[in-house]
């Protein structure tokens, strides 16, 4: 079966954790549910404290980072996601941090990239 790149834009403001740390999409029927997906985010910490953060697409971990004790200003990230964890209809990704501090996470131009059935 043929297929096509394309994109779903999950936000393209900034998020914050503290306010919101979940994050509903719509992924449309034409879906090729045996591909992998891309996930891309541009991120903003702000944390006295060692950090780390952990992002879920549908409750599955799909990325996670620690950070040393100094702030990291905004970065662009990207992560592959195995087949079948990006599904047709509604998806939600979900962010957490653990530290020991009380740190500011948002998140930004969160895109997914998927492939569709032809």
């Amino acid at each position: 079966m043929d297929c096509v790149a394309d994109y779903s834009i999950i936000t393209d403001a900034w998020v914050i954790e503290a306010a919101q740390h979940a994050i509903d999409f719509e992924i449309p029927s034409s879906i090729n549910p045996e591909s992998r997906c891309i996930l891309g985010f541009m991120l903003d910490t702000c944390h006295l404290d060692s950090m780390n953060l952990t992002l879920h697409l549908n409750g599955a971990n799909v990325w996670s980072k620690g950070f040393s004790g100094d702030s990291e200003r905004v970065h662009y990230f990207h992560e592959v996601i195995d087949p079948g964890i990006v599904k047709p209809g509604t998806n939600t990704l979900t962010f957490e941090t653990t530290s020991n501090d009380a740190p500011a996470v948002k998140l930004s131009d969160v895109v997914v990239w998927w492939q569709a059935n032809m």
